[in-house]
């Protein structure tokens, strides 16, 4: 099929989409795309080509947005929002996925995320473990967990055990939760080679605004 084909009752974005360099794919058109998948490209005051590439899964794509919504909302969100960076950008870093890690890098520094710990957001799980850099105990622990898991699909017992004497059982699952996410999240962002975004004036002024 054309890119201008009708996919079951919507219309494909055109070759030309301005937005469109490096994509193996097109963009959801947001003029025909599904109502649902319109309500969820509406919920951000700016553009983020990932959810035009997540749009595509018509069904699934509004409940993912809803999780990554909870995650901006502090009143849905456990963790607390410097947490929840430092997966993001962990995950981002250890998966290459650079897109991921540029459009939460602002989130991060409007709630300031000290740099040292940005600047050594790639360092290694061996440095994490013994005790190396700006890393708090907590911030290890969580650390430990995202390295296991992107590493192994898993978690060595003794992490668990550890994680539990600093964060509550309902925190540890959360954590768990937001890994799969954005790590199933740089996945589709490597492997179908996004664009990164237009410039966004203003961006972390909105940020304030729409991340609690």
């Amino acid at each position: 099929m054309s890119e201008t084909t009708q996919h079951n009752g919507y219309s494909a974005p055109k070759p030309d989409d301005p937005f469109r360099k490096t994509s193996l794919v097109p963009y959801v058109d947001p003029d025909t795309a599904p109502p649902a998948v319109q309500e969820k490209l509406k919920v951000l005051p700016f553009r983020r080509n990932i959810f035009y590439l997540l749009g595509h899964s018509h069904g699934l794509f509004p409940h993912l947005a809803g999780v990554i919504g909870g995650c901006f909302d502090g009143n849905t969100r456990k963790i607390p929002l410097l947490d929840w960076q430092l997966i993001v950008l962990r995950t981002a870093t250890t998966l290459g996925a650079k897109y991921e890690y540029d459009v939460n890098l602002p989130v991060a520094e409007v709630y300031e995320m000290p740099q040292e710990k940005i600047d050594l957001m790639g360092c290694s799980a061996e440095d994490v473990r013994s005790g190396k850099g700006p890393w708090t105990e907590r911030d290890r622990l969580i650390l430990r967990i995202v390295d296991e898991q992107l590493a192994t699909y898993t978690n060595e017992p003794q992490t668990i055990k550890d994680a539990l004497e600093v964060l509550s059982t309902e925190d540890l699952v959360e954590v768990l939760i937001i890994l799969g996410t954005y790590a199933t999240i740089a996945r589709v962002i490597n492997g179908l080679k996004i664009d990164d975004d237009p410039p966004i004036p203003g961006l972390k002024d909105m940020l304030r605004k729409a991340v609690k």
